[in-house]
């Protein structure tokens, strides 16, 4: 019993030191911001980013160029630990050199890389480079062109959107650069969705107007013309596009996300997207299997007995209405206590991101967006 309290201590030492460490640390210096972001957000659209790149404006986040500078990769320290979001971005050809060479990058600086939610698709590169894997979760992604509410399957939603429909609600996607005002009214939108919570960063996004005067904007109006809830539309430059910040009124009617997502759906097949990601559903499918590993098993747990605080069920049954398949996503890590990283995680997860003062700049090179 002592040696459990003891090893409980110590672990909640390091986290309030590491705490204090990240709050302190200056992620990104002015003139990183000036030099890198032009060029990063350029890169994108030329070579099309992940289901998380769009993160990258967050400005939480610093990057490395790999592969002679062909791939980019978007990471964070914490402690010992750099934590790369996502797989690297650039010409798959150049993707196992560019695990191998970050690799070597943070060894030589004396720190263990993380790749936090890296897709199935280049699991089998990460394995030769020595890592192991932890399921995280779920995307969930709507198929465009086969999305439909009709017939039997869609009745429910049909029949919400026929009465917002019927009852003057009207929708919209309005797109950068925003008024002061049309900003000013949805951050009272989003203050008022996160009442007592305080914003999250690095792998969850978070309502600044910089950021959101980088993307499209969906919105759902009532009959009076006032907004009662938004979402920006993030671009992978791609085919895809991403339900990314959504805010509602606390007092919104009844199934309002559920027509907003309907007609953003409508809006992105109408604008040539072929798929809708809606975000990852945490913990969903991990360790239901009586083979899966101990770690997977105990994030189960999490997820059938954590339910009060996190919602990790809701969140799974409200997309699953629209997603038409789930693409797994893992943690990588190389040998290490696990207990500590995933409290590494939280930590960075639960950071507050502070957005630097570039809105001119971000609202003229996204102009593009979606």
């Amino acid at each position: 019993m002592f040696d459990t309290a003891l090893w409980y201590f110590l672990i909640l030492i390091f986290a309030f030191v590491t705490l204090i460490k990240l709050k302190s640390k200056n992620r990104f210096t002015p003139g990183n911001i000036d030099s890198q972001l032009d060029r990063v957000i350029a890169f994108l659209e030329e070579n099309g980013g992940n289901h998380i790149s769009h993160l990258i404006l967050l400005q939480d986040k610093d990057v490395y160029w790999a592969a002679e500078e062909n791939v980019l990769i978007v990471y964070k320290r914490i402690g010992n630990k750099i934590v790369v979001l996502g797989d690297p971005i650039g010409p798959e050809s150049l993707i196992p050199r560019s695990i191998k060479e970050f690799q070597e990058y943070s060894v030589s600086k004396g720190l263990k890389p993380i790749f936090y939610q890296i897709s199935p698709r280049f699991m089998h590169l990460y394995h030769d480079t020595g890592y192991r894997f932890l399921k995280l979760g779920e995307e969930a992604i709507v198929n465009l062109p086969n999305f439909s509410i009709e017939g039997k399957q869609g009745a429910k939603l049909r029949t919400r959107v026929n009465k917002f429909t019927r009852n003057s609600y009207t929708f919209s996607v309005i797109m950068p650069p925003y008024s002061k005002a049309v900003l000013s009214e949805l951050k009272g939108i989003s203050d008022a969705w996160l009442g007592n919570q305080k914003e999250k960063g690095f792998s969850v996004v978070s309502f600044s107007e910089e950021y959101v005067s980088c993307f499209p904007v969906a919105l759902l109006k009532d009959p009076e013309g006032e907004i009662l809830a938004f979402a920006t539309l993030a671009s992978d430059h791609k085919k895809s596009i991403t339900i990314d910040l959504m805010r509602k009124l606390p007092d919104s009617p009844h199934g309002t996300m559920d027509v907003l997502f309907i007609h953003i759906f409508k809006w992105a097949k109408e604008n040539g997207y072929q798929n809708c990601s809606l975000g990852m559903a945490p913990l969903s499918n991990v360790g239901d299997c009586k083979y899966s590993f101990q770690s997977e098993k105990f994030f189960r747990l999490a997820y059938l007995h954590g339910n009060s605080m996190y919602n990790f069920k809701g969140l799974k049954e409200f997309k699953s209405k629209f997603a038409c398949g789930w693409e797994p996503k893992y943690l990588a890590y190389r040998k290490t206590f696990l207990p500590v990283v995933i409290i590494q995680l939280l930590l960075l997860i639960n950071s507050t991101p502070h957005p630097k003062n570039v809105v001119d700049k971000i609202k003229y090179l996204m102009k593009k967006t979606g």
